[in-house]
């Protein structure tokens, strides 16, 4: 067989494409190894201002590449991944807890878009969600400055945000697994007791 160069790979792809789209088969080749419970977390994003209908983009795990994002979504979902392009973005700087904390650099994000040969619009966001509420934001951010200013003995202390609901809650108000003895005591005599109880004893 001669070898393809050039143009002709590009030609040869798009007839394996087209002859895989009119069989209603994969249109591409399949790999070997099959996968039967896949665990990759596969996260579908909005689109940004610079994609089309016909554009879709997912947050995959860093060990994916283009050829099993196109063989998870055609088994999976049955989408047709015509194209794939990956982007690799920095792990942002974050600090834990407080603002004295050192910095650290957080994990990598790999997202990658597909083409696609249907398109797809998102639905439009809710607006009368109280979530989004001004409120809300004044709230969360008066909470998140709380947690970080809070040291020492001052992590005890109520916070302001949100009528002090998030707490912090004291061990005395979270409900405890006890049972007092007198009551643990009757109901093993009512378990003993019980004739169906007795019978199972009986082939034990």
């Amino acid at each position: 067989m001669p070898r393809l160069v050039g143009k002709s790979v590009s030609d040869h792809i798009l007839g394996l494409a087209q002859k895989g789209i009119e069989e209603n088969a994969a249109h591409f080749k399949v790999g070997g190894k099959k996968l039967y419970f896949p665990k990759a977390r596969v996260i579908l994003l909005r689109p940004n201002a610079k994609h089309t209908p016909y554009q879709a983009k997912f947050i995959v795990p860093k060990s994916f590449n283009k050829l099993d994002l196109r063989d998870y979504l055609f088994h999976v979902y049955g989408l047709r991944a015509m194209n794939v392009t990956t982007q690799l973005l920095h792990g942002r700087y974050e600090r834990a807890g407080n603002i004295a904390s050192p910095r650290y650099r957080g994990p990598q994000i790999k997202k990658m878009t597909i083409d696609m040969n249907e398109p797809f619009i998102w639905p439009e966001e809710d607006t009368e969600n109280s979530l989004w509420d001004h409120k809300f934001a004044q709230e969360l951010n008066k909470y998140r400055e709380e947690t970080m200013m809070k040291l020492g003995s001052d992590k005890l202390k109520p916070h302001k945000a949100f009528d002090g609901a998030l707490g912090p809650f004291n061990d005395n108000m979270i409900a405890q697994p006890f049972i007092p003895k007198q009551l643990k005591r009757r109901m093993l005599n009512q378990k003993q007791q019980d004739p169906d109880y007795l019978k199972i004893n009986q082939f034990l």
